[in-house]
């Protein structure tokens, strides 16, 4: 898919702003070359927030092409950005692998895999980054049918990355699992790694579902909630295809947030669908302590609208408002620093329920270069805090106005934790 999707970007012109729409249909015409018989699928990797590239805003969804990149995307930090990944990584039954193998003079090591039952995680190295076509996975000697999202952990002395792959059905505990490769780069050969495989004691168990809703007159049910130690996984089936719910126009998102209303961190979506239906599988970071409820409120998301660049200094003065029109203003209300980096926390003045993709706040230089050394995190209720390098002169602030969305009330659901 990821090829796919960088031939869509490049027959881009810009401005940058409009290429979700693009993405869409990038990812929609991938489908066509499924290894299996889905009639249509979506799958993005983590998006936590835009990615800053250049001269603009890049849309969450190329953040996800693009962050697979050495060089351009942000390097993964796991027990920064993944804490149910680096508690599954602590556990006695990941498997240590270390193992390289080398086929026609080019070599592959996996390290490590661990396995928690939403999830298969794979921490890889190789001397130098090359594009690797998809993984074939087989369990118990059966092809097993599922996306991949490539994420970059190092890239200095060496490439080391995380490829991650999202389990849809139930399988055993336990069971053999064997990885392959038949090209990298353009080189084509034979990469192949073997091994028993145990599910992490996570405590995993299930929530109440069943909640109804409806977006736009259209149903939709909560059909499963798994929680653990390592992750949240919520699957929703729409009575509508993928082409009823994502059009040229707009195409489906939702946030999930806490009883309170701060957005938690989604590690991973996808959706399939037939001629009748379409589930969405959201791989949600695990719950904490406080977690009494998960809500979940879907909206439309237009594709290719005009949004307004605003750029303007960083006041003296906090607190600080940039307007998004009816969208709620930009409220900046403090700027901590410590050595070489400072930390910027605001809220959006909105009863939208924001959640990370939307947010898309930038800190430059006065030349225009990015400054940002940490995506923007929620910190509760539409309050997000973004780090950025300090010291180098007068920040300036650039955000793309969100456009114009609702949320109706019946398209709210909530899910009982506790």
């Amino acid at each position: 898919m990821e090829n796919n999707i960088k031939e869509v970007i490049n027959n881009i012109d810009v401005p940058l702003e409009k290429l979700d729409q693009a993405i869409e249909k990038g990812m929609r015409s991938e489908t066509k070359k499924s290894k299996k018989g889905w009639k249509t699928a979506i799958v993005s990797s983590i998006a936590s927030v835009a990615l800053i590239l250049g001269s603009g805003f890049i849309s969450p969804k190329v953040a996800n092409v693009l962050a697979d990149v050495p060089l351009i995307g942000f390097m993964y930090n796991i027990a920064e950005h993944d804490k149910g990944l680096q508690t599954a990584l602590s556990d006695d039954n990941k498997v240590k692998l270390n193992k390289t193998v080398t086929s026609n003079g080019i070599a592959i090591t996996v390290e490590e895999i661990v396995y928690d039952g939403t999830r298969l995680n794979v921490i890889f190295s190789m001397p130098e980054y090359m594009d690797i076509a998809p993984c074939f996975l087989y369990v118990n000697g059966r092809e097993l049918n599922t996306g991949e999202s490539l994420r970059v952990l190092e890239d200095q002395d060496g490439f080391r990355g995380l490829w991650e792959f999202p389990i849809d059905e139930e399988l055993p505990d336990e069971f053999d699992l064997t990885l392959k490769f038949f090209q990298v780069g353009s080189t084509e050969g034979e990469w192949v790694f073997s091994t028993p495989i145990k599910k992490v004691k996570n405590d995993s168990h299930k929530l109440v579902a069943g909640q109804s809703g409806k977006l736009n007159g259209i149903p939709f049910d909560v059909e499963s909630v798994e929680a653990s130690t390592t992750s949240t996984k919520i699957k929703v089936k729409f009575a509508a295809t993928m082409d009823k719910l994502f059009s040229e126009k707009a195409g489906i998102d939702a946030t999930i947030m806490d009883q309170n209303g701060t957005p938690l961190t989604v590690l991973h979506q996808s959706g399939s669908g037939d001629d009748k239906s379409t589930t969405y599988m959201y791989l949600v970071e695990p719950l904490n302590k406080n977690i009494t409820k998960i809500k979940i409120a879907y909206y439309f998301r237009p594709f290719g609208a005009e949004i307004e660049d605003v750029i303007v200094p960083l006041a003296n003065t906090l607190p600080q408002r940039i307007s998004q029109d009816e969208m709620g203003d930009f409220v900046i209300t403090d700027v901590t620093k410590e050595g070489q980096e400072a930390t910027l926390s605001f809220y959006v003045d909105s009863d939208f329920p924001y959640n990370n993709n939307l947010i898309s706040l930038d800190v430059k230089s006065e030349s225009g270069e990015s400054l940002i050394t940490e995506y923007a995190h929620a910190i509760g209720p539409n309050k997000y805090q973004v780090s950025y390098q300090a010291n180098v002169g007068k920040p300036i602030i650039h955000i793309l106005k969100t456009p114009h969305m609702e949320v109706e009330s019946s398209a709210i659901v909530t899910i009982p934790v506790k």
